[in-house]
């Protein structure tokens, strides 16, 4: 696969299900991808977990992919901002397994004021 290929002219080949044109833009375009997920979630395995998630995403739309809306890289990185938010979401969201089963027997704090 030529390396000089646009963006746009990749697409058009992976909407054709060309294996190469695949690799080509991963090659591309993952460095990019994995830092930026890294960054946001604190864990390269969660970021490689996004990434590939963003490209699987590319490669599902890729031949419905309309020139002139947004660049590629934007929708790229928006696509992977998302997928980070998502992941924060959920993490955030997680209920707590374990409560504790009886009251801390400490003095309540207004009665060491006293």
């Amino acid at each position: 696969m030529d390396n000089r290929n646009t963006d746009e002219e990749l697409l058009v080949k992976i909407g054709q299900h060309d294996d190469a044109a695949v690799r080509t833009m991963v090659t591309r375009k993952l460095p990019r991808l994995l830092a930026l997920a890294a960054r946001m979630l604190g864990d390269r395995n969660e970021a490689e977990d996004v990434a590939q998630e963003a490209f699987i995403r590319l490669w599902r739309q890729a031949g419905s992919w309309q020139s002139g809306r947004a660049t590629f890289d934007t929708w790229l990185h928006r696509v992977t901002l998302n997928l980070c938010y998502d992941r924060l979401r959920r993490h955030r969201e997680q209920p707590v397994a374990e409560t504790p089963e009886r009251a801390d027997p400490a003095p309540d704090p207004e009665q060491s004021l006293s």
